[in-house]
């Protein structure tokens, strides 16, 4: 008799850029979210609005186990892409999650969950913690 193998969660090929893009066109499973959410400890409310969905919406999609439309896979893909990265440096989801929450004043006074809303945000966070892994930011 033979066992499947789970198929990977996007979070856990978020470095490859091809699997990752083609799960986003085809409609990333919003219970791969679901599941990265619980991983990494952030609450339903937060996840429906780090991905720009209303919590209702975002609601009906889990309860459905539908799949995001392409824009909100690109938002979720972001967000578990800047969580890993960051994740490296801070060791723990708790310590990330922290940091994420935390206000900079490398980013204005902003949160790095508030930058990481678009592409060019989401950049610039990774260039502040390579910085601090350089040990140039605080």
């Amino acid at each position: 008799m033979k066992t499947r193998k789970p198929k990977a969660t996007t979070y856990e090929q978020i470095h490859d850029n091809h699997a990752t893009a083609q799960r986003v066109e085809e409609g990333l499973p919003v219970m791969d979210v679901v599941k990265f959410g619980k991983q990494v400890g952030f609450t339903t409310d937060e996840l429906a609005k780090l991905i720009n969905i209303p919590a209702r919406t975002y609601a009906r999609r889990v309860a459905g186990r539908a799949r995001l439309k392409v824009h909100e896979g690109e938002r979720a893909a972001r967000l578990m892409r800047v969580f890993d990265y960051a994740k490296r440096l801070f060791v723990t989801d708790e310590n990330t999650r922290g940091w994420f929450n935390a206000k900079l004043i490398v980013l204005g006074g902003k949160t790095p969950l508030e930058y990481a809303q678009t592409e060019p945000g989401a950049r610039e966070i990774e260039a502040v913690i390579e910085r601090i892994e350089d040990g140039v930011v605080q």
